[in-house]
C-alpha cells in the first residue's frame, strides 16, 4: 500500500480537511455514496471503493457507481456483504478485492465488541479494518464524523435516498440498533493502539478529537477541491429492476407494521 492511506466518508468534515493532511498521491479509499459530493474533494482517483449497507439498496447504489465511472477513475472495489458483492459483480466491471475485517487478533476483538453492543461497525470503520488487513501502516480519516454534526453528509441526499432511508436522513444520528457510536469509537481506539499502525484524523471532528491526533502536515501537492458533474441521486433503475418497486415494497412494509403494532 501507499505510505499513507486515506479512508474517506461523506461527512461534512470532508470539506474542511486541514492543509497538508491529505496529499494527492495518497492511496484513496472512498465509502459508499461518495459520488454525490458536489466537488472533487479528494480528486477523481479512487483506488478502492468500499460498498456496503442494505443489500436491497445495493443494486441502485452499484448502478449509480457504474455511471460515476465517467467522472471517477475507480481502480477496484470491495464489499463486506456477500449479497452486496453479488449485486456489484452483476453491475461493476472492476477488479474485486475480498473483504477481511483486519488481522486475526483485531477480528476477534471486533467480534467481541459487536456482541457487547449488539451492533456492527459503520461502513467507514469497516473500511479502516479492511485497510489494516491490506497492510496499511498509516491511515488518515477524512469525512468520517460518526454522525456527530448537525448534518450527516457533505451533500444533500436525493429524493430516492430520502424515500428509502427516511426523510430525516441528512439530520439524524446513528441508525440504531444496526450501528452504535460507542462501538465505532471502541474499534477505532483498538486500531489506534495496534502496533505498526498509526491512525489520524484529517480535520476537526467532535466525535474524534479526543480519540485521534490530527494528522501531521506533510510536504507535497494536496488535492484541490474542483467542480464536478452533479450526480444528485441513485439511478431510477438497476437493469430491469425499478427503484419505484422497492419504494412500494417499503411503503407496504411500513403499513403492515402499523397494522400489527410492530415498530421495530
Amino acid at each position: 500500500m501507499s505510505a499513507v492511506t486515506v479512508i474517506a466518508g461523506s461527512g461534512p468534515s470532508l470539506a474542511a480537511i486541514a492543509p497538508g493532511r491529505v496529499l494527492a498521491d495518497d492511496l484513496i479509499v472512498r465509502v459508499n455514496n461518495f459520488f454525490f459530493e458536489d466537488r472533487y474533494y479528494l480528486g477523481a482517483r479512487v483506488d478502492l471503493a468500499f460498498v456496503s449497507g442494505d443489500p436491497r439498496l445495493a443494486p441502485f447504489l452499484c448502478a449509480t457507481l457504474r455511471r460515476a465511472r465517467a467522472d471517477y477513475d475507480i481502480r477496484a472495489w470491495t464489499a463486506p456483504s456477500r449479497r452486496v458483492e453479488r449485486a456489484g459483480r452483476r453491475r461493476l466491471r472492476l477488479p474485486f478485492r475480498p473483504f477481511c475485517p483486519g488481522d486475526a487478533e483485531t477480528a476477534a476483538r471486533v467480534e467481541a465488541l459487536k456482541a457487547r453492543y449488539q451492533a456492527i461497525p459503520s461502513s467507514g470503520v469497516q473500511a479502516v479494518l479492511m485497510a489494516q488487513h491490506m497492510g496499511a501502516a498509516r491511515i488518515v480519516l477524512a469525512g468520517i464524523d460518526l454522525y456527530s454534526g448537525a448534518k450527516r453528509y457533505v451533500y444533500t441526499p436525493g429524493r430516492h435516498q430520502r424515500a428509502l432511508l427516511g426523510q430525516d436522513l441528512d439530520t439524524r444520528a446513528y441508525d440504531r440498533p444496526l450501528h452504535h457510536p460507542d462501538l465505532d469509537r471502541a474499534v477505532l481506539a483498538w486500531l489506534a493502539d495496534r502496533p505498526g499502525l498509526t491512525l489520524w484524523r484529517s480535520a476537526d471532528c467532535a466525535a474524534l478529537n479526543d480519540l485521534l491526533d490530527l494528522a501531521p502536515a506533510r510536504p507535497g501537492a494536496a488535492p484541490v477541491p474542483a467542480p464536478k458533474r452533479r450526480i444528485a441521486d441513485w439511478d431510477a433503475r438497476a437493469g430491469l429492476y425499478p427503484i419505484a418497486l422497492l419504494k412500494l415494497m417499503r411503503r407496504m412494509r411500513r403499513w403492515q407494521r402499523h397494522l400489527t403494532g410492530d415498530f421495530r
